[in-house]
């Protein structure tokens, strides 16, 4: 019973850990990012504990981050657990290994494994607030795994304007995407079989409804 008890308590805890980072992440003082899907236990491996979509497009593109976290009670194995997060530079823009650390600091040496590794540090305190000891540096995964990831936690990638957004957000509040099955060019590839193809593009909500009021705009207007 006792063990029973002391690990209930540690789930407890792993959850206000995990609830501690999600908001620094997502606050405009933390790493400021706009969309925060839930990240589900059945997520392919590498697995994160919190992901975030921080946008990051300006004037002349639309373009976007995936922050990954792992979230850990402690700093045992250190070493381990900091490959771990490595690993999620496949998947994501920026990767972070979050820690609860009470009163101590990162020492030098695990400073320089982050460092060598490419992950960002993150120290959570007695008071469970959050600071990032070691920025992440930006990291090149590979493009077709972000996609696959951000599609895992409902998510897709604008064709045109290079955002990402829940699809099926879009269809719950009436804000109308549209996804292109893109048979032709599957045809052309020798992709297409018995007329069906699975190849789709998506267009988000505010693309879709740009392309219509162009579509409708008479022609002197352009």
């Amino acid at each position: 019973m006792v063990e029973g008890k002391d690990s209930r308590v540690r789930k407890v805890e792993d959850l206000e850990l995990r609830e501690s980072v999600r908001l620094w992440l997502s606050s405009p003082t933390g790493l400021n990012c706009g969309v925060m899907p839930p990240t589900l236990n059945a997520l392919q491996d590498p697995r994160p504990d919190i992901l975030g979509i921080k946008h990051i497009g300006g004037d002349l593109c639309g373009d976007f981050e995936v922050v990954t976290v792992l979230v850990r009670p402690s700093t045992k194995r250190f070493v381990s657990v900091a490959g771990q997060t490595s690993a999620q530079r496949l998947q994501a823009d920026r990767v972070y290994l979050a820690c609860f650390m009470a009163e101590e600091r990162f020492t030098e040496s695990q400073t320089e494994v982050a460092l060598r590794l490419g992950i960002g540090l993150v120290r959570i305190d007695t008071n469970l607030d959050c600071h990032r000891d070691v920025p992440a540096p930006i990291a090149s995964p590979s493009l077709r795994t972000r996609r696959e990831l951000l599609n895992q936690v409902g998510f897709v990638e604008c064709q045109l304007c290079q955002i990402a957004f829940s699809y099926s957000l879009g269809e719950e509040t009436n804000n109308e995407a549209s996804v292109l099955w893109n048979e032709i060019w599957a045809d052309r590839q020798g992709r297409l079989r018995n007329e069906t193809v699975s190849d789709r593009r998506y267009l988000c909500p505010d693309c879709t409804q740009n392309l219509k009021t162009l579509s409708s705009s008479p022609k002197e207007s352009f």
